[in-house]
């Protein structure tokens, strides 16, 4: 997590490409879903085909090539929020595009931290070592799809963001928006009224 100072406000960044295991998968899986795309774009310029087989393969072509921009997308994507006194951006930057929203800080309740769940036993690993990797591979998809995100309450929605935010982290990016809003994002708009009331 970095953190520049811009006027009235601050743009923390919370990811950026390449800084997580999972991304480098994902230019792996691109690197083999566009090589396949090329070898099968291959036997159209080369091979003479039929009609009917060249436009299955520009169909397996345009799919393979689809699926490898995702990959690459994924592991090029960064996230960054930009914050001052009465907004909060949420800016979300891929390959070709950008997503930015834009939450007033006067609706933000509950911004909280999702920590990872915790590793249930896989109900086929065995009992004291792990033959046929079961397990292994349950701790590897709960690395890269557990939680370790952001969330917060807004207008009645919850927002979420963020990957792999350790809580130290988090508490650091808390105190932050504290110092530049100058609100606790943390209360809960429901206990208060209860307790009011």
């Amino acid at each position: 997590m970095t953190v520049k100072d811009l006027n009235g406000g601050k743009l923390i960044s919370l990811s950026k490409p390449f800084d997580t295991r999972g991304k480098y998968l994902n230019l792996f899986y691109f690197l083999n879903f566009f090589a396949a795309g090329t070898f099968f774009m291959r036997l159209i310029i080369v091979d003479s085909q039929p009609w009917g087989i060249i436009v299955l393969i520009l169909v397996a072509v345009s799919v393979f090539y689809v699926a490898a921009y995702r990959f690459l997308n994924k592991a090029l994507e960064s996230e960054k929020i930009l914050v001052d006194k009465n907004d909060l951006r949420l800016i979300r930057t891929g390959l070709l595009k950008s997503k930015e929203k834009s939450y007033e800080v006067s609706g933000i309740s509950k911004f909280r931290h999702l920590g990872k769940p915790q590793l249930s036993k896989h109900p086929l690993a065995g009992e004291s070592f792990d033959y046929l990797g079961f397990q292994t591979e349950q701790a590897v998809i709960n690395e890269m799809h557990g939680d370790n995100r952001i969330s917060f309450s807004y207008m009645g929605k919850t927002v979420s963001f963020g990957e792999n935010i350790a809580s130290w982290e988090f508490e650091e990016l808390e105190r932050l928006l504290y110092e530049t809003t100058g609100k606790d994002l943390r209360r809960d708009d429901d206990v208060e009224n209860a307790v009011i009331s």
